[in-house]
């Protein structure tokens, strides 16, 4: 479909499918709040669709509402400023203590800062900015929309799905990122994994209970994705994704909680089943982490050693992203990077850097590469 294809255009192709039902895999932000507007305009034509209402995509996809739900529900946030492009560039009422508002704020909220589009997600956009002067020129430059400050947290980036409808809703195993940096971060250019952390995971307990009364609250009806900053157990919301992430295929991995076949459960009405969770676990561990280009052999070994879910070539702005995703069961943690290092070894089929992360994240020894692996 065309990237601008109107809510109307995508309405008219559904009911001309003579579709039977309909379920919304849409990414970004702004093409799941496409999705929104689609569901209503098939609901008095009788075509069921599995999507959240536009109230919760548009409070999930605004970021300064989605600060303002969130403390409604009393999750830890990071501070922020909501700033107005408009009363910045001088359109509409004059302001003239407006900047000088704003650089008040900020100096409050603490620098280093992070700068956010409003409306956009993914990265897009972001600025790090490390003091008062640098905002003073941020803010000084042309901007395109309203954008929000916030406060730059430290810690470990880590994400979560919670998937459900009708008020059963199951959280995902958490994935982690790793460490939070002043600025956006390209997650897929990083070793992504979900495993157990008995301490993170008492931590996340309380947090899992109140994204499921979210869940209950705006009545969500599919996936949403939910960034976090994790640091001496406490974990900090940064944003909500009314939708399937990147995060989604590793947290099917690793729980075996297939989120596609609930999203058909809900469209068919069986859902909920009487086993569904309301914390999926971790069943395995999962890895998510760049490569090179795969080669044949390297895909035929690999596939032969080791657990792989899939190999993929992302393609963004025009770069190639080859990685993998490959599963572990939780007694064979021991094993892998002697695995790994010995795939390692013959194929040199990732930066060698991911190997003692991956050894790390999984509890295991790293492996010496200058010895020869058995």
């Amino acid at each position: 479909m065309p990237a601008d294809i109107t809510p109307a255009e995508l309405a008219k192709k559904v009911i001309d499918w003579s579709a039977d039902g309909v379920v919304s895999l849409s990414i970004a932000d702004e093409n799941a709040l496409r999705d929104a507007v689609v569901k209503r305009i098939l609901e008095p034509v009788g075509i069921p669709m599995v999507g959240h209402s536009l109230a919760a995509v548009h409070v999930g996809s605004n970021k300064w509402e989605s600060k303002g739900l969130l403390k409604e529900y009393r999750f830890d946030i990071p501070g922020g400023v909501l700033v107005d492009s408009d009363v910045l560039a001088g359109r509409g009422l004059l302001i003239p203590a407006y900047v000088e508002s704003i650089l008040m704020q900020a100096s409050d909220l603490g620098y280093p800062l992070i700068s956010k589009p409003l409306w956009d997600c993914m990265g897009a956009g972001m600025v790090a900015i490390s003091g008062e002067s640098e905002l003073h020129e941020h803010l000084s430059r042309p901007h395109d929309g309203n954008f929000i400050l916030e406060q730059c947290v430290s810690g470990e980036i880590c994400s979560v799905e919670v998937v459900g409808a009708r008020g059963t809703y199951v959280v995902q195993p958490k994935v982690w990122q790793g460490p939070a940096e002043a600025g956006p971060v390209f997650n897929f250019g990083r070793l992504r994994y979900a495993a157990p952390r008995p301490e993170h995971d008492a931590a996340f307990a309380p947090v899992a209970e109140k994204l499921q009364a979210l869940c209950r609250g705006l009545e969500l009806e599919g996936a949403i994705g939910i960034d976090m900053i994790y640091e001496d157990g406490r974990y900090q919301i940064l944003e909500i994704n009314p939708r399937v992430t990147g995060t989604t295929t590793p947290c099917i991995a690793a729980s075996g909680f297939n989120t596609y076949d609930c999203l058909l459960s809900i469209l068919d009405g069986s859902w909920p089943a009487p086993e569904v969770p309301a914390v999926a676990p971790v069943r395995q561990v999962c890895l998510q982490f760049p490569i090179h280009d795969p080669t044949p052999e390297f895909v035929r070994d690999a596939t032969r050693e080791l657990d792989v879910v899939r190999t993929q070539t992302l393609t963004i702005d025009g770069a190639r992203h080859p990685n993998i995703i490959i599963t572990c069961a939780l007694d064979d943690r021991p094993g892998l990077p002697a695995k790994l290092a010995s795939l390692w070894e013959r194929h040199r089929f990732t930066d060698e850097a991911f190997l003692p992360q991956i050894a790390r994240a999984v509890g295991a020894d790293v492996p010496d590469l200058r010895e020869p692996v058995q």
